[in-house]
């Protein structure tokens, strides 16, 4: 469901400290672009046809530009980031005329460059309730977004996601990692996990198949075909999500989906599989 623009001159803010922390945790701010950043805005750009594409984070008093098409600037006081409203819920926020719109209509970037009317952002979201930016499309005329793309803009974020948890991993030698609680998704975006993930957090936590299906309240047979990929008994969404959720309560962390061969991190013990 898309959210609609919040008549209101400012957006709350909401969760600011613990956003805040996460922010400079990444070590993001003020860094020079990166291909891997460059090239989802290029693709979103080109997807979605908009002039203009962004990864915005939002620190305490300015929305920072990681990568941008479309823009020269590199941030944005905060109190003109359209950025403030969509860090306020999980799910793609759209404004589809700003000038039409109370929250927005005297806006600086409205009235002045870059003339935005058509805005539409994703969260990054990187631990739950906790939002550090938004990849966001913004065009000069309005525009509406339906569902299927509104999904797609946020599997793109959740790209971005994605290279933000690698990145939080890469740590060097010695320092101590800090690591953000697995994000939740809402049930029509959950990733599924494959059966060789399955079986690799296992090995991780050094659990038995008995002892999953213990912690998941499932039977040993139902873990066994999960972990087994069995095209002509799949399993439901609903045992995939119960058995993440325990896996990732254990401090599991499954790196990329839809892929061949993805893997997982177990943070306690800083491992890759």
């Amino acid at each position: 469901m898309l959210k609609t623009t919040l008549i209101a001159p400012i957006a709350p803010r909401q969760n600011e400290s613990r956003r805040l922390a996460a922010i400079h945790r990444l070590q993001l701010l003020d860094t020079p672009p990166e291909p891997a950043f460059d090239r989802i805005v290029q693709l979103a750009q080109s997807l979605f046809d908009v002039p203009i594409a962004l990864i915005s984070l939002l620190d305490d008093d300015r929305q920072w530009f990681k990568s941008k098409c479309g823009l020269n600037v590199p941030d944005t006081p905060r109190e003109q980031a359209f950025c403030n409203y969509t860090v306020l819920h999980d799910s793609v926020f759209v404004v589809p005329d700003a000038r039409a719109d109370a929250a927005f209509s005297a806006n600086a970037l409205v009235t002045g460059e870059p003339f935005i009317r058509f805005y539409a952002g994703a969260p990054l979201v990187v631990a739950p309730e906790t939002r550090v930016g938004s990849l966001c499309i913004i065009d000069r005329k309005p525009r509406t977004l339906n569902a299927d793309e509104a999904l797609l803009l946020e599997r793109l974020a959740r790209v971005i996601t994605d290279e933000l948890w690698l990145r939080n991993f890469a740590v060097t030698p010695g320092r101590k990692l800090q690591p953000f609680t697995p994000a939740k998704h809402s049930v029509n975006t959950e990733p599924m996990i494959t059966g060789m993930q399955v079986r690799a957090a296992r090995a991780a936590l050094s659990w038995s198949i008995d002892k999953l299906a213990a912690k998941t309240g499932l039977s040993p047979n139902t873990i066994k075909r999960a972990e087994a990929d069995q095209q002509d008994r799949p399993s439901s969404l609903a045992t995939i999500k119960i058995i993440r959720a325990n896996l990732e309560a254990q401090g599991v962390v499954f790196i990329g989906h839809d892929t061949a061969a993805p893997g997982i991190q177990l943070i306690s013990q800083q491992r890759n599989i």
